[in-house]
């Protein structure tokens, strides 16, 4: 377990401008001098004493929960690539910050967001067309010409059935319609980089060995033997030269095939039934790795769509090196899980230190094409139109070329004149993507990977995997991917200190799900509404998901 908070933080609501000031063993005293209270608190939200007897509970997470090592709470768009880089790296940051005029941290009334309307329609008070970025551009020669497409989901809010998230009669037509249909990411190429490399992949009851069987081949065989049943392999490894099963002792070959079954006089005429495994289809896209158990799935680029091949095709994602890859267990459904990453209207309440900055993140861009999603795509944040903040148009543009400019010169220093080949709209990219049913690889230059699927058979538990992949030098050789960390339940997300600041957004995230799941099955109404803008890519999801189960309007 980490330790509690080392330096103790302290910071105001962003609203309340009550201050959240950590003092040891996980505690918050919170003052609000505003109505002359005060309070103390677990980090949980457990009050222990005081007049003040409420406080914000994802604040105080915040501010007094576990936290991460020295040197790692930097932003994660801007670590270096290598882990040893960083305590130095982060501590010649901090010094020049501290030599650095600071951004205010803003307390203001909650006032609400009264829109606007717009030519695609209503959208925050914080709106600044896309185009208009687009348009002022220092470098319009290198936009790729999807950035300029659109298309935003069509429709309201709509109601989805609360069922979805925990009936077994949904997770069973998953299982049939989407684990078996569907194209999943399973691991990075450089994870199996040599002949007899394989990683171990389950989703649901599903189980497959993605494995390397030449130098550019991979396959990805049914784990269980077809004698029977039992599992090949418990867990991935490497430079395998056999899958030999350890009940019976069948021996595969790492290509599928059949060369021994001991004793094979007492299985007359057995073999021709048993020669190989079943394989699932494997595509290669980015330097990830994508399987399809269907056999007659469409190929991996006609099911992303032209949008995603294009949106990402300079980026080079095969040229990343993983610098770190968690998997957690969450007590919700993976479909709630996602869900939590699929917008950024929950900022207000979950992440109200963002708010401090003025990154409310409600002028986000919303598209879909199909299968993949597109999210929060170049625009800028600063304004807080909840506490009547906006930025002007000239005041946002000039946001987003110091951005560019930053990105600029620290991606320099990682992957050199390469840099010089992407607009300001390509440096500001941070889109948080994603493609159906459950693979999130973030835009630009944001490193972030998500992937979400069910733990197991259990419809009320979920593995949520997070990858960064750093900028690295083409032709340059990688280093070892980090190997995978797993988290159970109870462990925080600031157990896997590689994850920089993101651990402790992670950790507010993640801590309304379990409690999402629960309220699902508690609430009367059988259905939760989703919104027609902020929210419109899980609308976007449902529709696909509809779709694939066969499910009747409303179902």
């Amino acid at each position: 377990m980490n330790e509690i908070t080392a330096p103790l933080r302290s910071e105001p609501h962003p609203i309340t401008g009550a201050v959240y000031q950590a003092i040891g063993d996980g505690l918050v005293r919170v003052e609000d001098k505003a109505n002359g209270k005060s309070g103390i608190f677990r980090h949980d939200g457990t009050w222990i004493e005081g007049d003040l007897t409420h406080a914000d509970k994802h604040l105080l997470g915040y501010v007094g929960g576990p936290d991460l090592p020295p040197g790692h709470d930097v932003l994660w768009t801007l670590m270096p690539a290598l882990e040893e880089d960083l305590p130095p790296w982060a501590e010649a940051q901090e010094a020049a910050r501290q030599g650095q005029p600071q951004r205010p941290k803003f307390i203001a009334k909650y006032t609400n967001d009264p829109g606007m309307e717009t030519p695609e329609g209503l959208r925050s008070a914080a709106h600044v067309p896309l185009e208009f970025y687009l348009d002022h551009d220092r470098r319009p020669e290198l936009i790729p010409d999807v950035y300029r497409k659109s298309s935003p989901v069509p429709g309201g809010p709509e109601k989805v059935p609360s069922a979805r998230y925990f009936d077994r009669k949904y997770h069973d037509l998953e299982v049939e319609h989407i684990w078996k249909k569907c194209w999943q990411m399973v691991c990075r190429e450089d994870d199996i980089r040599e002949v007899g490399d394989y990683q171990l992949y389950k989703v649901a009851n599903l189980q497959y060995l993605v494995v390397r069987t030449a130098p550019d081949e991979i396959k990805a065989l049914e784990n269980a033997c077809l004698h029977r049943g039992r599992q090949l392999r418990d867990c991935s490894g490497k430079k395998a030269t056999e899958f030999r099963c350890p009940y019976h002792g069948w021996q595969w070959k790492i290509d599928g095939s059949l060369p021994l079954i001991p004793a094979e006089w007492d299985f007359k005429g057995v073999r021709k039934e048993v020669s190989r495994l079943p394989e699932a289809k494997v595509a290669r896209w980015g330097g990830f790795v994508f399987i399809n158990p269907d056999p007659g799935a469409i190929s991996f680029e006609e099911y992303a769509g032209p949008e995603m091949m294009e949106h990402y095709a300079k980026f080079k994602l095969q040229n990343r090196y993983k610098q770190a890859d968690v998997t957690k267990v969450i007590r919700a459904n993976w479909k709630v899980v996602q869900e939590a990453f699929l917008e950024s209207y929950h900022s207000i309440a979950t992440h109200p230190q963002l708010l401090l900055h003025g990154s409310e993140c409600a002028d986000i861009r919303f598209d879909s094409f199909g299968n993949w999603s597109r999210l929060g795509h170049v625009g800028v944040s600063g304004s807080c139109p909840h506490r009547g903040m906006t930025l002007s148009k000239e005041q946002a543009l000039d946001i987003y070329r110091q951005i560019a400019d930053f990105m600029r010169e620290t991606l320099r220093d990682m992957i050199g004149d390469e840099v010089d080949q992407y607009s300001d709209a390509e440096l500001n990219d941070q889109g948080f993507n994603n493609l159906f049913p459950n693979t999130s690889p973030w835009g630009g230059w944001a490193r972030v990977v998500y992937n979400f699927r069910p733990n197991g058979d259990n419809p009320d538990e979920a593995l949520m995997r997070v990858m960064f992949l750093a900028p690295w030098p083409e032709g340059k050789p990688k280093p070892e991917p980090k190997a995978q960390r797993f988290l159970d339940a109870d462990q925080y997300w600031t157990e896997a200190p590689e994850l920089a600041s993101f651990a402790k957004i992670f950790d507010q995230d993640c801590g309304n799900l379990p409690q999402v799941q629960a309220g699902l099955k508690a609430k009367s109404q059988p259905w939760v509404w989703m919104s027609g803008y902020q929210e419109s890519i899980i609308r976007a999801f449902h529709h696909n998901y509809a779709t694939r189960l066969g499910l009747e309007d409303g179902e």
